[in-house]
């Protein structure tokens, strides 16, 4: 049974421009209805597709398709103009089930299911457009026609090897978000006050613990963070240099994740990626080739102060944070197997990484809000990605975890 559907209290906002980025390089995956649907619009006729493989086999998933991809990675109906051949010429409802929705995404929680936008469109990120409530309509109905599911799913665990039941990992998601979005203190202060929530969590012997009195010790913990985070903006010590490595090969990972980052798999590929993993374990010197995506630049640049003049420059990355502590989508999309206090800190580990990102893309030159939004869609694109969304990408966290490192990688790359 589909569970109730509802809105952000956040006024997100999109409406599509046109832009094209969600054509590029994204994994179109197919259900039967949409494969049958694209089989009947006969594209085989068209001069331009008689020799053009329209779908391939989802290495994902043996049972199906997805979209085929040209050489340069963009959708195979994607136009001159930027826009989807399938809906210039069959309207929206005829294009795939993930076309005609992204990028809006459903959320299950327990009692509800939440509908998000996915910042990886630049006019998402951007909150450019109508109210996402105003899509509610047109979504419930995909639901009805079961074209999306809204299905409850089971909850994520607590902490490494301890389950508690949905109504307590709720408690502890709306704890954490209210320490993401209050409002009394700039974004990189949350952050802190977050992570040391969810130090003090797993420190905390839990186990010996009921629902009820772990609820009580979240709330108690939410009030101290703001008092116990002081230390960390008093004397800003930089990161460890292992605690940079791993933040790099993060930033690196996600870098690939822009629209407009091509790579082909072959020989010279995998030589490239091992100079690249010997630079970012260096640190030193130039920093990696990106097809042109960003201007060349140094490892030493990227750790000078920024000298951003507009506050309006942070607010994407900021509303990025926000709304995913709002929606909980960190934690309950496409991140199987991770704790509550593992998404957390992988949440948090984004901002650095964001900065540094903001560093590259802008390197000579003063950051602007284009330059964020860039970032943003790269950050986005990183959850559910694999490299970084499973066991490996959970150890790294955990390590740069110890010893509050997390916390100084937060703060330092603010500056």
């Amino acid at each position: 049974m589909s569970l109730p559907i509802i809105s952000l209290k956040s006024d997100e906002r999109w409406d599509c421009h046109q832009c094209g980025v969600c054509c590029h390089g994204s994994i179109v995956p197919l259900n039967l209805e949409d494969a049958e649907r694209l089989k009947s619009q006969q594209w085989a006729n068209e001069p331009e597709f008689k020799h053009t493989r329209l779908t391939v086999r989802d290495d994902a998933a043996e049972s199906s398709l997805r979209l085929a991809h040209r050489e340069d990675g963009t959708c195979v109906f994607l136009n001159e103009d930027g826009r989807c051949r399938i809906h210039s010429k069959f309207g929206e409802e005829a294009k795939p089930t993930v076309c005609q929705t992204f990028p809006l995404q459903l959320i299950p929680h327990e009692k509800h299911a939440v509908l998000t936008i996915r910042r990886a469109c630049p006019s998402a990120a951007a909150d450019l457009g109508a109210t996402v409530a105003t899509r509610l309509p047109n979504v419930k109905k995909l639901v009805r026609d079961g074209h999306l599911k809204a299905n409850a799913a089971p909850p994520p665990v607590f902490k490494t090897g301890e389950s508690r039941p949905w109504q307590t990992i709720q408690m502890l998601l709306d704890e954490s978000g209210q320490l993401l979005r209050d409002q009394r203190f700039p974004p990189v202060r949350r952050l802190v006050h977050a992570l040391q929530f969810a130090s003090h969590l797993e420190a905390a012997k839990t186990r010996r613990l009921d629902d009820k009195q772990i609820t009580e010790l979240a709330r108690t913990l939410r009030e101290l963070e703001p008092e116990e985070s002081k230390p960390f903006f008093a004397e800003r010590r930089p990161p460890k240099t292992y605690s940079k490595i791993l933040l790099r090969r993060t930033a690196v990972v996600c870098g690939r994740l822009h629209p407009e980052f091509r790579q082909r798999a072959s020989w010279k590929t995998r030589v490239e990626l091992a100079q690249i993993a010997w630079k970012l374990v260096r640190g030193k010197g130039s920093t990696p080739a990106f097809n042109n995506v960003f201007p060349e630049s140094s490892f030493e640049a990227l750790e000078e102060p920024m000298g951003i003049k507009s506050a309006e420059v942070y607010e994407p990355l900021t509303r990025f944070i926000e709304t995913n502590s709002e929606s909980h989508l960190y934690a309950l999309a496409n991140r199987g197997g991770w704790s509550v206090i593992d998404s957390l800190r992988g949440l948090a580990l984004l901002f650095p990484v964001g900065m540094w990102l903001l560093r590259l893309q802008s390197y000579g030159r003063e950051p602007t809000v284009d330059d964020m939004l860039k970032v943003v869609v790269m950050l986005d694109r990183s959850q559910g990605y694999g490299p970084l969304s499973g066991f490996a990408q959970r150890q790294l966290i955990s390590t740069i975890s110890l010893k509050q490192e997390l916390e100084r990688l937060v703060v330092w790359y603010i500056r």
